[in-house]
């Protein structure tokens, strides 16, 4: 050890202090007290008490320190970074990038100091501030894999998923031991819908950590969103084993098991769910989905009910509502829900074609064909517009154009089989039996197990023969 009126350079200090446990630095506290107490003007001696609070949690103390050096050298770049880490700590962002400024006019070029304040200014929500930050620390030092890190998670916080899976891709290069950034890469994999390569980052994060819960929890959404329902389920029991309070892993449990038709497990584990966060409308919905695959429409309704409530702009649990009002027949109510969609969002294909479907059941056809003429409008090429449209043309009467509609949408989807068959129907009330046949012949082909056609069409022959 340095004898104690030995004047003490920080870097010096530092290396000196390498490995020494929490006892030996509170021994060295105290030693350079009482070299302050007989020398208050003592910037190395404050400067090192102030580097040893730091490392050891107790930041108020740190920023008290550096503070005093600053007085007496307001030149010192070094104190007011180690001022400005402590502050960081103590969540003090603003304060901590004053003195990150002042760090850095003092001595430019220290990469630590503008990844420091990037990281500042993105606790702040300055995301732009915190990606110049990031990109002048890389440039500082490229082989910097936090920086690489930090800045991925920036530009998912922009949503440009792109950028963030290429800067994290280059911080497991740099360091391929990094389970976090495996893990944020995969989810910026998974934002771009590519889930595939997201499971394998997130199998690779937990590689290196087992029991890394957020890992296993989002390989699970990843399996849910590839229709893996019975491997998603292994994910989300295994995240629950870690934490039995999950409610994020007990929704997509019960999604897992619903659409595995296993409905009673399903709604415990959504109860179960709703118990922990009440207010989730991702949990609301599913809940809601799994009453209606139940055929509890009612049960159904008030979810939804409860989801709208929280967030009026949710189509897809107004959308769900909707249908499920229809299933009661309850038409008028889904009609309102079918507008208030389409009120907000004017080319929402979903609403227009379900409106329309019950306008036809309410017998307003002209009606429903407005709204099938709209959808055709938006989407031209979806056989699904053609279908309705021709669904409701047959309803008024209008046989012809019902049969130029059914036959649009086999044009457009030929294994169609319900527009084949109502166009068929059409055809022999129309007396054309024997293109009633071509159209059954061709339903015999796509369902040769189906009698229906074959019934259909002997009765289509005779009727060929009393013509």
């Amino acid at each position: 050890m340095p004898d104690e009126h030995d004047e003490i350079e920080p870097g010096e200090f530092r290396r000196m202090m390498e490995g020494v446990d929490r006892e030996g630095m509170l021994r060295m506290i105290a030693r350079l007290s009482r070299d302050i107490e007989e020398n208050p003007q003592d910037a190395n001696s404050l400067s090192a008490r102030g580097w040893l609070y730091g490392e050891l949690g107790d930041f108020r103390r740190a920023v008290e320190d550096n503070g005093r050096v600053i007085e007496l050298d307001p030149g010192d770049a070094g104190a007011y970074l180690n001022r400005a880490h402590a502050h960081s700590e103590l969540e003090e962002y603003r304060a901590a990038i004053r003195d990150y400024d002042a760090a850095i006019r003092l001595a430019p070029g220290d990469a630590a100091a503008h990844h420091s304040r990037g990281a500042c200014y993105a606790e702040l929500g300055n995301l732009g501030g915190a990606v110049s930050d990031f990109d002048v620390a890389i440039l500082l030092d490229p082989d910097d894999a936090a920086a690489y890190y930090n800045r991925g998670l920036t530009y998912g916080e922009l949503g440009n998923h792109i950028k963030a899976a290429e800067d994290l891709g280059r911080a497991i290069e740099l360091e391929p031991e990094m389970a976090e950034a495996h893990y944020f890469r995969g989810m910026a994999y998974r934002d771009l819908g590519e889930m595939e390569r997201a499971i394998l980052d997130f199998d690779a994060a937990l590689e290196l950590e087992e029991h890394y819960g957020l890992a296993r929890h989002a390989r699970g959404i990843s399996k849910l969103n590839l229709e893996w329902f019975q491997e998603a389920l292994v994910d989300f029991d295994a995240a629950l084993a870690l934490n039995p309070d999950n409610a994020g892993a007990l929704r997509g449990k019960g999604v897992a098991l619903g659409s595995l038709g296993r409905y009673d497990e399903a709604m415990e584990a959504l109860d179960r769910s709703l118990e922990l966060e009440p207010d989730s409308t991702e949990t609301l919905a599913a809940r809601g989905l799994n009453h209606a695959s139940l055929e509890e429409y009612e049960l159904a309704i008030g979810d939804y009910t409860k989801v709208i409530a929280l967030d009026p702009g949710d189509l897809r649990a107004g959308y769900s509502r909707g249908t499920s009002l229809m299933r009661l027949g309850r038409h008028e109510e889904a009609i309102r829900d079918f507008d208030a969609i389409i009120e907000l969002d004017p080319d929402n294909e979903g609403a227009y074609l379900a409106r329309g479907f019950a306008h036809a059941e309410l017998g307003d056809y002209r009606e429903a064909i407005r709204d099938c003429d709209r959808l055709v409008e938006l989407s031209p090429e979806d056989p699904a517009a053609y279908h309705a449209r021709g669904y409701a043309y047959a309803e008024m009467g209008a046989l012809q154009l019902a049969v130029e509609d059914f036959g649009r949408a086999v044009a457009l989807n030929p294994e169609d089989v319900d527009s084949r068959r109502n166009r068929a129907t059409l055809y022999r009330e129309l007396g054309q039996p024997e293109k009633a046949i071509e159209d059954y012949d061709e339903i015999i082909r796509l369902r040769p197990g189906d009698s229906w056609p074959l019934q259909e069409r002997q009765r289509a022959i005779e009727e060929r023969r009393r013509d």
